[in-house]
Formats: structure tokens, C-alpha cells, sequence
């Protein structure tokens, strides 16, 4: 059994009748089907109010029966969103071989389905409560199955979708690519990093070692300056008072004499 791409271009609308509780200007969505399983929705329209557009176009893979039959319907209901669930407006059941067949009546008089050319029509708004109110803009046209290759898995697709879906696979790649030089930027920043930390840390030891031979060089004058006052005794003044003390001496300065003894030696 062979397939055909059902093209539906859901237009705008006119004349939609908003709820009696809604108190600011409606906002409209259209939901389309063949298939009840498979339902596709347009945008929302926020700014015509009760004169709508949407200019949404819907794909369906359909078989040759199904394009040819006398009742065959694509089925359309419209929404107006609302605070806590959104509100029908109206619904229309499109017949396709009102449309479609009268296209192709100039160019086959047997009446098949001319491929690829588009019908535009206006059909009447059906309220929830059974009356008439708005029209309802819509086109169709049939292309062959082979022309669109995108619907050899599925059964249908919005052009909108297949644009938000090949935009965000873009989005990715780009987002990929700049992970990718960010990472190498990381990688070569590194390594002038190991380069610099070398340099530090020689820097540092050398730093370090000059440190350490200021203080050998103040231990040595110390140690000198307390094997003099050794020499020349322990004496001072307190409060005025000539008098001679013996200096205790902490470990620490035990140790600076041990020094001096054994710098003397070595002198000698």
C-alpha cells in the first residue's frame, strides 16, 4: 500500500467567540489531528485576540486511500488558554475531498488528487454549544512520500518542530565546540603553570637559604658578645646602685655560651 504526505496549514481565524468569564484579551491555540493518538499544536497566538494567526503547517503520512476517500477529515479544535485549564472555543472536522479534489478538477478530469498543489479555504467555527460563530482559515495539498524522507518513522510532524529541533541540535554542537577550546585553553594554561611554579619554588629555597645564613651570622655575633661580657663579669646598675650580679642564663643562652667557648677555641 503506498503513502502520501498530507500538508495542513493551519492559517489564522476570525470572529472566535472568547469566554464569557475571561476579562482580558484571549490568547488562541489550535490542536490538529488525523489520528486521535497523534495530536499536533500550533502556537499561541497572545496578540489577535478573537482574529488569530498561527500560519502553523502540520505533516501527516497518510496512505492513497485515505487522500482519495469522500470522507476523509482532518479534524481541528481551538483553544483559548485560560488561569486553570484552557477553555475550547470551537471545533472544525475538515473534509478533504472538498478541497483537495476541487484543486485538481482544472488539471484531471478523472478527479485524483493533484500532488502538490496547495487549497486554501475558509470553514465555519463550531461553538461547544452547537451554534456557528468564526471562520476558520486552512490549507492543504499532498506530496509524495518520497519527497520527505523525515517521515519514514513517523506518522507526523509540525514544521516548527522540525525547526526548534534542528536549532537545538545546533545550539549543541556550538555548545560542544566552545567546551572543547575551553578545555584546551585549561590544558595549555597548565603547563606554563608547572613552568612558573618552578621557578617559585627555586626562588623560595634560595630566599630560604639567605635567610638561614642571617640568622647564623646574628647567632655568631651574639654568641661573641656574651663570651666579652663573660670576660669582663656580669654587672650593672638597678635603680641607681652600683652593684655586681651573676646573670642567670636560659638554656637557650647555655647553649649560645657553648658556642662562644667553642669559637674561642678555635681562635686560640
Amino acid at each position: 500500500m503506498g503513502t502520501q504526505i498530507l500538508e495542513i496549514n493551519l492559517i489564522s481565524a476570525q470572529g472566535l467567540k472568547p469566554p464569557s468569564a475571561n476579562l482580558r484579551r484571549i490568547q488562541t491555540y489550535a490542536i490538529t489531528w488525523i489520528d486521535p493518538a497523534t495530536k499536533l499544536r500550533t502556537h499561541v497566538d497572545s496578540v489577535g485576540g478573537e482574529n488569530p494567526t498561527w500560519n502553523d503547517k502540520f505533516l501527516f503520512r497518510v496512505s492513497d486511500e485515505f487522500i482519495a476517500g469522500d470522507t476523509s477529515a482532518v479534524a481541528v479544535e481551538i483553544f483559548a488558554v485560560g488561569y486553570i485549564k484552557d477553555i475550547l472555543i470551537g471545533t472544525v472536522r475538515f473534509l478533504l475531498s472538498t478541497c483537495l479534489k476541487r484543486a485538481a478538477a482544472p488539471l484531471d478530469s478523472a478527479g485524483e488528487v493533484s500532488i502538490g498543489t496547495p487549497s486554501c479555504t475558509g470553514l465555519q467555527i463550531r461553538r461547544p454549544s452547537g451554534r456557528f460563530q468564526g471562520v476558520l482559515n486552512i490549507a492543504a495539498a499532498a506530496y509524495r512520500s518520497s519527497d520527505y524522507a523525515v517521515l519514514e518513522k513517523v506518522s507526523a510532524v509540525s514544521f516548527r518542530g522540525l525547526m526548534e529541533k534542528k536549532e537545538n541540535e545546533s545550539r549543541r554542537q556550538r555548545r560542544l565546540s566552545r567546551g572543547g577550546s575551553r578545555r584546551s585553553q585549561q590544558s595549555s594554561g597548565g603547563e606554563s603553570c608547572d613552568f612558573s611554579d618552578g621557578a617559585d619554588s627555586t626562588t623560595s629555597s634560595s630566599s630560604t637559604a639567605s635567610t638561614a645564613l642571617k640568622e647564623w651570622n646574628c647567632v655568631r655575633q651574639m654568641a661573641g658578645k656574651m663570651k666579652d661580657a663573660k670576660s669582663n663579669g656580669a654587672g650593672g646598675l638597678l635603680c641607681g646602685l652600683k652593684m655586681q650580679r651573676k646573670v642567670p642564663f636560659c638554656p637557650s643562652d647555655q647553649n649560645l655560651e657553648l658556642w662562644a667557648d667553642s669559637f674561642e677555641e678555635e681562635k686560640d
